[in-house]
């Protein structure tokens, strides 16, 4: 599947503010009343506490996901702490005063349901989804893990043992290991250089203290986004949000402590080659991209990474996987992040069609940087690319994750927005924003190859 942030242009909005006692409400729906869109209509309502609530109702089956999202992630991490947002994300659901260890996920899986949570860079995440009559104990549970998780030392110590583990096999996977490499040579002494998993020495030294500190500092209302998306009525969703977060104070200086920098421009080709345990050699090109700070640009490189490689009759499937047969994959996608981005290109192929493989993805993004697509190419691709869009929006727990990822970085309009963006995207756009972003001489390159063998017997394997 196509790795893809969406953003999103405008879909002729009606914003509605109600007043009501849980906080100011919007209510956004579509006033061409577009029956297929899988995002509208929603309600942002904000509590008096500044906690966002997001509500969207979805009566077609009695299931309801509820989501609860944090503005932290690694580029919040002090040195000592690498690694803490996504070692708390472990913690989440480890007991608290209420609820013994294990008895949460009990809960929700004894209803049917299951949880699970994310970290990135910039956010983290925490859902449950389950049958919709067990709304308000999927919500209180999420809120009771927040406010008043216990972080056992034991408990701290036995997940220690799994984050390693986890860290083993990210420096394992060559895909993994790639894209952590590729975040320290495009982005390099900032944030984004840092793994999100941390490592061995950094986690080692959490305490449960150090989780508590990080809960203060971060979750508190005010940085946080509540999603509720299915077979619930607004009003008494908003409702028991609001009842459940009584007495949970903002903290109006947790804008003060949110990572505040700048990436620089990164210049010329790097280049990294490693050598692990593999039996294929892996390749991952990597172009700097302006990311969430222009729009327009990452709809323009999201049609250009489809023309590249979504499906069969691609560009580069067709020339590297189908006709020239240098690689078993190949696959082209943008990562876009709010500072930053990647236009990304990877692929799987034997070591010794690494140089070809690398010469004809350039030889492509220059044909597409001199020529114009055809048109019935660039029609084909955005219809591919809206019907994507629609089917990773299928799930309540797909809906509320675009709208919570949006909500958090402060981009909510942008999750209504995809698919006119795609469509507002010329030939003549195109072309600038690939020749733009996608120049031959700045990129970034990491390549895996096969261990050589002699060095295998020299180290008795």
């Amino acid at each position: 599947m196509k790795i893809r942030i969406l953003i999103t242009v405008a879909v002729c909005l009606i914003a509605t503010v109600l007043f009501s006692c849980a906080g100011d409400r919007t209510e956004m729906t579509d006033n061409n009343a577009n029956p297929v869109s899988p995002i509208m209509p929603y309600t942002l309502t904000t509590l008096d506490n500044g906690l966002d609530v997001i509500v969207k109702e979805v009566h077609s089956v009695p299931i309801v996901a509820v989501h609860f999202w944090c503005n932290t992630g690694s580029i919040n991490e002090t040195d000592r702490e690498h690694g803490i947002s996504h070692f708390y994300e472990h913690m989440f659901f480890k007991g608290t005063e209420k609820r013994g260890v294990g008895e949460m996920n009990n809960q929700i899986t004894g209803l049917g349901g299951y949880n699970n949570a994310g970290t990135s860079h910039e956010i983290t995440l925490y859902y449950v989804a389950l049958p919709s009559e067990n709304f308000s104990l999927a919500a209180d549970i999420l809120v009771d893990a927040i406010r008043n998780s216990t972080f056992d030392e034991a408990e701290v110590e036995k997940e220690l043992g799994v984050i390693k583990e986890e860290i083993n096999r990210s420096e394992d996977d060559p895909s993994g290991l790639m894209r952590d490499e590729i975040y320290k040579i495009l982005f390099p002494d900032t944030p984004y250089s840092h793994k999100v998993l941390g490592t061995r020495e950094s986690v080692s030294g959490l305490t449960p203290e150090d989780f508590k500190n990080y809960l203060a500092k971060y979750y508190v209302p005010n940085n946080m986004t509540a999603v509720v998306v299915g077979d619930v009525d607004t009003d008494e969703a908003v409702e028991e949000i609001r009842k459940l977060t009584e007495g949970w104070e903002p903290d109006e200086t947790v804008t003060e402590r949110l990572a505040d920098f700048e990436v620089p421009r990164q210049e010329g080709v790097h280049e990294l080659i490693l050598e692990k345990d593999v039996n294929m050699s892996y390749v991952l090109m990597a172009f700097q991209t302006a990311g969430l700070t222009d729009k327009r640009e990452n709809a323009a490189l999201d049609v250009a990474s489809s023309i590249l490689s979504e499906g069969r009759s691609s560009r580069l499937y067709k020339r590297i996987v189908e006709d020239e047969q240098i690689a078993s994959s190949v696959s082209a996608y943008i990562n876009p992040m709010t500072r930053t981005g990647m236009f990304m290109v990877s692929g799987t192929m034997d070591e010794q069609n690494v140089p070809k493989f690398r010469e004809v993805v350039l030889d492509e993004i220059e044909k597409l940087r001199s020529g114009s697509p055809d048109p019935a190419e660039l029609e084909k691709v955005k219809t591919m690319l809206k019907a994507d869009f629609q089917f990773s929006n299928e799930t309540n727990s797909d809906i509320a994750q675009t709208l919570g990822y949006y909500s958090t970085i402060g981009m909510l309009e942008k999750a209504t927005e995809y698919e006119k963006s795609i469509d507002m995207v010329t030939i003549e756009e195109l072309n600038t924003y690939v020749n733009k972003t996608l120049t031959p001489d700045s990129y970034s390159i990491v390549i895996v190859n096969q261990r050589d063998e002699g060095e295998k017997e020299a180290r008795g394997e």
